[in-house]
């Protein structure tokens, strides 16, 4: 059994949470790691450990950060919320009545409520994506608005797993009167009212000392691990011409958990997969949002 050093505070009745966040590193082969719980507008949890860093051996810290992958779509969903809540566009619209340019190949009906329901058919992006694209709103927003959907809008719902955070940058910069991307709009408008460390496209002032690394699968070892996936998303991901392995192949540099330490990579925005922040701040904004919010 491997030793742990857990640092941070619960509350009285959240004892567990420590105990069993513990096991994580002393019965998992936890690396590093930190975990935050708001209830009922409280911190309750603030929990953090082990190492930020395997190769150095530098500690995980209070105000470490990490590249969040999917908890990052929660993020930028609620910065699209509040553009909702302030009458910047409606749910029941189509999403061309805001971004004219999105109804190419069939998409004229597409409302924004399918959208970020995930029923536009939207997930893959079949134009080679690079990161001068990524970089760049407007180039990246002309690739997605050309993309043919895969089914029927509305009619079927499948993940937008990378996708679905241009297409809401897209609309954001569209409706917002400041042409903000969905970043700079969870900047603004999110983070910085609530003190927030949650970046879409990292500050080049965060000082490297603040991240932690990424130490991802080899891929041999993932071969232990291919049985407890879903069966047809296993399928999907070695099949190159399925939905599954278009949806989190495009651009190819996505597929590699080291290229999420590259600075470069954590600079520009992918909302759906990029986010960088503390587990402190995320709980806060899911904390604000379950409670009624402030902003």
């Amino acid at each position: 059994m491997r030793a742990a050093h857990i640092e941070g505070m619960v509350a009285a009745g959240f004892e567990r949470v420590r105990e069993e966040f513990t096991r994580n590193f002393t019965q998992r082969g936890e690396l590093g790691a930190a975990v935050a719980v708001y209830h009922n507008g409280e911190r309750a949890v603030d929990l953090w450990g082990g190492l930020r860093d395997k190769a150095s051996g530098a500690p995980w810290e209070e105000d470490t950060m990490v590249v969040v992958f999917s908890t990052t779509k929660g993020m930028s969903a609620m910065a699209t919320a509040v553009a909702h809540s302030r009458g910047l566009f409606d749910y029941d619209e189509p999403v061309a009545s805001y971004w004219p340019e999105f109804a190419q190949n069939g998409k004229e009906k597409v409302t924004v409520r399918m959208l970020l329901n995930h029923q536009a058919g939207l997930c893959a992006i079949d134009e080679p994506l690079n990161f001068d694209v990524l970089a760049d709103p407007d180039k990246i927003a002309a690739a997605i608005a050309r993309q043919r959907p895969a089914w029927e809008p509305g009619t079927k719902q499948g993940y937008h797993g990378v996708s679905l955070g241009w297409y809401e940058s897209a609309l954001i910069r569209c409706v917002d009167p400041q042409k903000r991307t969905v970043g700079q709009y969870f900047h603004d408008e999110l983070a910085r009212p609530l003190e927030l460390d949650f970046y879409i496209g990292l500050p080049a002032d965060i000082l490297p000392s603040r991240l932690a690394t990424i130490d991802g699968y080899k891929n041999w070892r993932m071969l232990f691990h291919i049985h407890k996936m879903p069966r047809g998303f296993a399928f999907g991901m070695v099949n190159p011409r399925s939905l599954t392995a278009r949806t989190f192949g495009n651009p190819p540099i996505l597929g590699s958990i080291n290229s999420y330490n590259d600075p470069y990579m954590q600079c520009i925005e992918i909302p759906a997969v990029n986010g960088i922040g503390t587990a402190r701040s995320i709980a806060k904004a899911y904390g604000e949002f379950a409670t009624g919010g402030r902003t």
